[in-house]
């Protein structure tokens, strides 16, 4: 589910399926689970966003998996045929391991603090910006392998229009 923005029913079913998986009951609980203050889950709802970085670090250490927790639908049967298609671009990303998920929220992460260090924003549109272009830059990480001379492009060019 990396995409460029997320409608407020899929918010609230990633937060309820998170809820399930660690057994707690209030946002409150939720927040401590993910390492957020204690306002954490009940802010990002409000402001329309998932903490991604907090949510990724808990699936990995309450070994939750991340497919299940954003509701994607994985086939788990193994054919063997001789006509096998190519999988698509959501079941590629679908497969990166939480591993690949905490590495391109660094790497973008560390990209759009390079970015915006000498553009001295206020805090408000630093955090709108970085809104924005979060989603698209890792999932633009993933398509490029990676590659963070990409990436950065990618996001000099979408600061480019911003501005």
């Amino acid at each position: 589910m990396v995409i460029d923005s997320i409608s407020e029913s899929e918010i609230d079913l990633v937060i309820e399926r998170l809820r399930e998986q660690l057994s707690v009951k209030s946002n409150r609980a939720l927040s401590e689970k993910l390492g957020l203050s204690h306002s954490g889950v009940a802010m990002a709802r409000k402001k329309g966003t998932l903490p991604y970085g907090p949510i990724v670090n808990a699936c990995v250490n309450y070994k939750i998996s991340l497919d299940e927790v954003f509701g994607i639908d994985v086939d788990q049967t193994s054919d063997s045929s001789s006509t096998e298609e190519k999988p698509t671009k959501s079941e590629d990303v679908s497969r990166n391991s939480a591993e690949d998920a905490l590495a391109a929220i660094a790497l973008v992460e560390q990209i759009i603090d390079d970015l915006l260090y000498s553009k001295n924003l206020d805090a408000e549109r630093e955090l709108l910006i970085r809104k924005k272009l979060r989603p698209m830059l890792i999932e633009k990480t993933f398509e490029h392998n990676f590659n963070e001379v990409m990436v950065k492009t990618i996001a000099e060019g979408a600061l480019y229009m911003a501005f």
